[in-house]
């Protein structure tokens, strides 16, 4: 599938300057490329530059889209419950760089999946990790 609309406010449990996912350009049960940009008053930011190693939250809220696009639609809060093999190719980014977001489904259901994905800046790969994400009820922590 194409280019998707979606609100990444409701799709995400994030607000600006948090909410990092800016457009969802593929994605299929499998996987999902995005855009992410950030915005100068991000929290993560250390002296102006955000941290190589913070692209994590990219690689999370576009693996969460991904999640919540595969069960139809359905949107509950989530949390990073495992990283493994993660390589941090760039120190610093700064405010107003656009990475894109390649994330892949390994495999999982609705309450826990693991993703494996990348964060790039043009042709320059970021972050790569494999995570698992978690999904619970609002207000409920497992």
């Amino acid at each position: 599938m194409d280019k998707v609309d979606l609100d990444m406010e409701v799709m995400l449990p994030h607000r600006k300057p948090m909410l990092l996912v800016s457009e969802v350009l593929t994605y299929n049960a499998h996987g999902l490329t995005a855009l992410a940009s950030i915005h100068d008053d991000n929290p993560l930011l250390e002296l102006g530059q955000f941290p190589g190693h913070a692209a994590l939250e990219m690689l999370a809220q576009a693996s969460g889209l991904l999640l919540g696009l595969r069960c139809a639609g359905e949107v509950r809060p989530g949390a990073i419950v495992s990283v493994r093999d993660m390589q941090v190719h760039v120190a610093r980014l700064f405010p107003g760089d656009q990475m894109k977001i390649e994330t892949n489904f390994l495999g999982g259901n609705e309450s826990a999946a693991m993703f494996k994905g990348a964060v790039m800046q043009g042709e320059t790969p970021v972050l790569e990790a494999t995570l698992t994400l978690s999904q619970f009820p609002e207000g409920v922590m497992q």
